[in-house]
């Protein structure tokens, strides 16, 4: 979805600039073949060539890659699509966040993930940039027990860990920290850290309320996201702040 979307405002642009310089904004007479790696001639005109695989948390199989017919420039395994392959954009989609927390501990991808993100490249360069939707979203935070807020998600699909008081310490990524938390102390001492609750509304405002106010599992920030908002950090987790789109219909 994420890169249909940037070949969707690649594709506004070009032909914007195509128009505005007197083309007819056409492909020239046919559509193109590949070129040698395989990638798609419409991005290879605009010097960006978009790759994607599907990582599955569960199995660690990678499936669905897009953006080339070159198996070459795919990874192969699990731990190199999130490392040696230097990912510019994961993307973490929603479902049960119990099951998707499972699936992360399991395979051991929470260090991998954070790394990926985190860190820095070989040559300098930065990690990269980390989408989390819904349960994606909560994995991002501090504490998982904003998961158990709603009911929505049944921890019962994870052995051992069947009932929400089970996920009540449970951590996340813990990607944000807490404003007055700049040195990380609190961090180091589990306390710090901003928590995540997506698919805000008024009518959940009396449980958010209740919940920070009593024991809710979560120590620390709570950030609160409607359907249009989204929590951008920038620079080391130094700088956090939310952005607010068009409100859905």
């Amino acid at each position: 979805q994420l890169l249909k979307l940037l070949e969707d405002l690649l594709s506004s642009n070009h032909d914007n600039n195509e128009n505005n310089s007197g083309s007819d904004g056409g492909d020239g007479g046919g559509g193109e073949s590949p070129d040698e790696n395989g990638s798609d001639p419409r991005l290879r005109r605009r010097r960006i060539n978009l790759l994607s695989t599907t990582l599955d948390l569960d199995d660690g199989s990678l499936k669905q890659p897009v953006g080339s017919t070159n198996a070459a420039l795919f990874p192969t395994t699990d731990s190199e699509a999130l490392t040696t392959w230097r990912p510019h954009l994961v993307y973490v989609e929603g479902g049960n966040t119990f099951w998707l927390q499972h699936c992360i501990d399991k395979g051991g991808y929470s260090s991998l993930i954070k790394n990926a993100v985190c860190g820095a490249t070989e040559d300098g360069g930065v990690g990269a940039v980390y989408v989390g939707k819904s349960a994606g979203a909560i994995v991002a935070g501090r504490w998982m027990a904003t998961a158990t807020w709603k009911g929505w998600d049944d921890p019962s699909v994870v052995p051992g860990k069947e009932v929400y008081e089970d996920w009540m310490e449970c951590e996340g990524f813990g990607f944000v920290r807490s404003g007055d938390d700049d040195d990380g102390a609190n961090e180091e001492e589990g306390d710090g850290g901003v928590s995540f609750f997506p698919h805000m509304s008024d009518d959940w405002n009396d449980i958010v309320k209740e919940k920070r106010d009593g024991g809710s599992g979560v120590r620390g920030d709570v950030v609160c996201l409607r359907e249009e908002d989204a929590c951008c950090v920038i620079g080391e987790r130094k700088l956090s702040f939310v952005a607010s789109g068009q409100s859905p219909i």
